[in-house]
């Protein structure tokens, strides 16, 4: 990744992170993304929760590939970054 992109993802990352402690997790998540928006959540097949974990999913699972064991429903920077790569 060329070094613009990465600033652009590390910047992206730290507005992610509304709580600076260098992760992005549920309650990070709920600031930015507003899941009671989402079409399954309003037609109740589905609650906030499930929503935002699948957000969060989606990251772990791109990072898990290579790294097995690292699921914990947080994503870190590098996490962040080797989807974007």
């Amino acid at each position: 990744m060329n070094e613009f992109r990465r600033n652009l993802c590390i910047q992206a990352f730290k507005v992610m992170d509304k709580t600076n402690d260098g992760k992005i997790d549920i309650s990070d998540i709920k600031i930015v993304f507003k899941a009671n928006k989402h079409p399954d959540v309003m037609m109740g097949k589905r609650t906030e929760n499930d929503v935002l974990y699948e957000f969060l999913d989606t990251f772990e699972a791109n990072y898990a590939v290579k790294h097995p064991d690292s699921r914990d429903r947080t994503i870190e920077l590098t996490e962040w970054l080797e989807y974007y790569n």
